[in-house]
Formats: C-alpha cells, structure tokens, sequence
C-alpha cells in the first residue's frame, strides 16, 4: 500500500520511468485531480519523471489556481510555446507539446498514461510516445495509482469526514421533515400529498446551502419498488405511511472527496415481515464491523455478510450469480475522489484491507413482493480495526 508520497517508490517497483496525466478539467478526473490536488477547471498536462518533481502545463486562466496545487513546477501554455504550435500545425500541436515535454523531463523507457479523456486523444499520444522510442504501458488492474489513491493520508481523511458530518446532518434533517408531515394515516406537505419529488427538492437546497453537490441523482425509493438496489424513486410517486424507503445520498465537497450513507427509513408502522429483513441487515453490517481487521483479505467481510443472510434463507452471490431475493450485491467499495475505488468488499475481490483506508459497508436484502433494505456506512481502518464516519443513528420507525 502507499500514500502519494510514496510514488517514486511505487514506480520503481512497477518499473515505471515516468508518468503522464491530462485532461480537458480535472472535474470528473479523480487521477487528474490526485495527482495535482487542486480544482483546475481548464485541466492541464501532468509529466512526472521518477525521482524528479513533477511539472504541470495549465493555461493562463489557471495559472493563479494552480499555484495553490501540490506541483510546484508550474507553467503556462504560452510559456512553452503552444500557441506559435497552433499556428504552425493546429491539428497536431497538442500531441506535440505533450511529446515535447516528455522529452523535456528527460523521460524514457516506460510511460503511464493517466485522466479521463476521449479514447482517440489517448491512442494518438500514445502512437506518438511509441514512434519516439517510449513504451506506453497498459497496465493491470490494479494500476499504480489505483494503489497509491487506496490509502488515504489526514487530510484526505479529514475532507471525506467533513462531507460525512454535513451529509448525515442534511439526511437526519429530511428524514425528521419526513416524519414532520404526517397528518394521521397520511404525509401531506403543504395540503397536497408528499411526493418523492419534494423530498429530492429538499435534499438539492440543502446540499447546494452546505457548499455539497450531489454525484448522482439521490435515491429515495419507496417499497416495493425499493427491491431495485439502483432504483432512485419517480419525483411524482406519492410517499405513504408505512411504507419503507431507501434513502442513499452520496455528495461531493468542494475539494472532490465524497461520501456516501445509506438509511432505511419508514414513517408509521412496517410489516413484521419487513422489520425481520431490516434486523437481519443491521445484524450483518454490525457483525462485518466488528470483526474488521487491517491486512484481512476484502473478500473475508463479504463472506462473513453471506454467511449471516444464507443462514436466514436468504440467497447471496455465493449461492447463485444472479440472486433475485436476498443479498444481491457486493458489500461495500473504497471512497475518496471517487465512490466506486479501492478496495472493493466483494465476492472475487483481491484487494486486502489496510490502516488509512476509507470504504462503504453496505449489507443489504431486496425482495421483490415487499421491497429493499439497505444499511451504508463509511469505515476508515486505524489502528487494526475500523472507526465509522457515519454519525447517523439507524432507526427503522419514525
């Protein structure tokens, strides 16, 4: 495992002679955003040469951001001639400046190409690397930087935290706005009968007011459709007394970290039936808590999560490949720049669990005839075991 401090020694251990990131913005560019560690909305050319501080190319307009990034070799476009490129031979000067700086780094041997970017800029920069005498390395999964991005240092984890305080603080808010409207056997809002579209609403004020953006759409899906672990809820499905919702909101703060809690949640009285499948979920995800440890294999806590669910009857993926009711799903995934890293709790996952890793648990049993439960928390290992950054009480009944 490692921090990016330690990516000099990451790449002498792959081998690897330099390093290449781009992109066109480093928004929805976790590499790109990585490896810079600032916002830089115009992106920009990442060269790092083992052993040698890394340089990085933005225009003009980001020259003032990117002096607040963690490069201190900071140019401009103009500086290295992009423009007189331009005029020259518009259709080729990027592949040549990207070329040209390589170069300049005093890079050679093998290269990584890194940042989210059109499939053709990819495959021209690297014909282009390859016909100067580099070798462009497709690496495996897991990449350097996927190693490097798994293990988090306190700054990283402190910036996920905070995105989890302002989270859990925004989802006990709505759930409580939620139970507020109940009017006898109905939830009104307003004279008119609550719909998922108003609590959606809700919960788009409230993160834009706390400086957080939603990732995706926020799934707030009431039974029985809630058997989709994916389904996110319809803005004009009415919301009833008991009946149960999953609840999954997932934001991003300003720095890019996220965080991503998952509550189930109904306001009057489940079914007994329904209650059994939530306290079977809530004994999984505690049971995986508890018996978390640094250096077990990811896979041990999605065995431990099957174990519970397949001594209660329910089916699992280690029982079949496509479940239809039970757990249906992996247990959980690493969090950071992105919801969906290393490591991943899964079935087949290779990854193991280290101290300074940030991931999800998130146990859950879908049933077709009466709906989804879900329970997500985040989990930093320290110290051998995992301290939970989810400070959002778990009540079924409000």
């Amino acid at each position: 495992m490692g921090l990016l401090s330690d990516l000099d020694s990451k790449m002498e251990e792959k081998g690897l002679d330099g390093i290449l990131a781009l992109g066109e913005s480093t928004s929805n560019n976790p590499e790109l955003l990585y490896l810079v560690g600032c916002s830089i909305p115009r992106g920009g050319i990442y060269v790092k040469r083992r052993g040698q501080d890394p340089i990085l190319v933005v225009s003009e307009t980001d020259l003032g951001s990117s002096r607040s990034s963690r490069v201190k070799n900071v140019k401009s476009l103009g500086e290295l001639g992009y423009y007189k490129m331009l005029k020259k031979d518009a259709k080729h000067a990027y592949i040549n400046l990207i070329t040209q700086l390589v170069a300049d780094a005093g890079l050679e041997g093998k290269v990584v190409i890194y940042g989210r970017n059109k499939p053709n800029v990819i495959l021209q920069i690297s014909s282009a690397l390859r016909q100067r005498g580099f070798t462009v390395v497709e690496e495996n999964s897991p990449t350097l930087l996927e190693e490097v991005m798994m293990t988090k240092d306190d700054q990283e984890i402190e910036a996920i935290k905070r995105v989890g305080d302002i989270a859990c603080k925004i989802a006990r808010e709505v759930i409580e706005h939620l139970a507020s409207c109940r009017v006898g056997d109905r939830l009104i809002y307003k004279g008119e009968e609550l719909k998922v579209g108003h609590i959606k609403r809700l919960v788009r004020v409230r993160l834009a007011e706390n400086n957080l953006r939603p990732i995706d759409e926020p799934i707030f899906a009431p039974a029985p459709k809630s058997h989709d672990p994916h389904y996110a809820g319809l803005d004009s499905e009415p919301i009833r007394v008991g009946q149960p919702i999953v609840f999954d909101l997932f934001p991003v703060g300003n720095l890019g970290y996220c965080f991503d809690l998952t509550r189930t949640i109904c306001v009057g009285t489940p079914s007994a039936e329904f209650r059994m499948m939530y306290e079977v979920v809530l004994d999984a995800q505690q049971t995986v808590l508890d018996r978390l440890r640094s250096g077990m294999p990811a896979k041990e806590a999605m065995d431990i999560a099957c174990e519970i669910f397949e001594k209660r009857g329910y089916d699992t993926p280690r029982k079949s490949s496509m479940p239809k009711r039970g757990f249906t799903h992996g247990l959980g995934h690493g969090i950071g720049l992105t919801i969906g890293e290393r490591p991943y709790l899964s079935l087949h996952s290779e990854d193991r669990l280290f101290d300074r890793q940030v991931f999800t648990v998130e146990p859950g049993v879908y049933d077709p005839k009466i709906g989804g439960v879900r329970l997500e928390d985040v989990v930093v290992m320290e110290g051998g075991v995992a301290r939970n950054l989810t400070h959002l009480e778990k009540v079924l009944a409000y």
